[in-house]
């Protein structure tokens, strides 16, 4: 009596295994290699929109805060300038931005713009950075 039943588990196990290996092969029939060329295409198309994303907002986390009534078209006045006017500057962190601050009550109004290179921190390179973007 257990030999029927042994036979009939077999079958289906065959059966099971014939199923399975017919749906292998439809599927490997169907499947469709990815053309490279397309592909490429489609990423080249991508990479390009995300850079224009990301010149366009600077949004970012670490960003600078970006003020309302400043442009970067305005200028900036060494002077006057509160530390988040300053940090506006490129390479001007807050910690320059508070040596400014401080240079100013130190020593008074800054008589040109080029003695912004005379606060430690700020060279050549940041100050002609700037440069455009400066007044007193």
């Amino acid at each position: 009596m257990n030999k029927p039943i042994q036979l009939s588990l077999g079958k289906t196990k065959l059966g099971y295994l014939i199923l399975l290996m017919l749906s292998m092969i439809f599927s490997l029939s169907h499947a469709t290699t990815p053309d490279y060329a397309t592909w490429k295409s489609q990423q080249q198309q991508h990479d390009q929109r995300y850079k224009a994303e990301q010149t366009t907002t600077a949004n970012h986390y670490l960003s600078k805060p970006q003020l309302s009534t400043l442009d970067s078209a305005n200028k900036i006045s060494l002077n006057r300038a509160t530390l988040e006017q300053l940090q506006q500057l490129s390479g001007i962190g807050l910690k320059k931005a508070e040596a400014i601050v401080q240079y100013r009550e130190k020593n008074g109004p800054f008589k040109r713009i080029e003695d912004l290179q005379l606060i430690k921190g700020i060279g050549p390179a940041i100050f002609n950075k700037n440069k455009a973007r400066l007044t007193l």
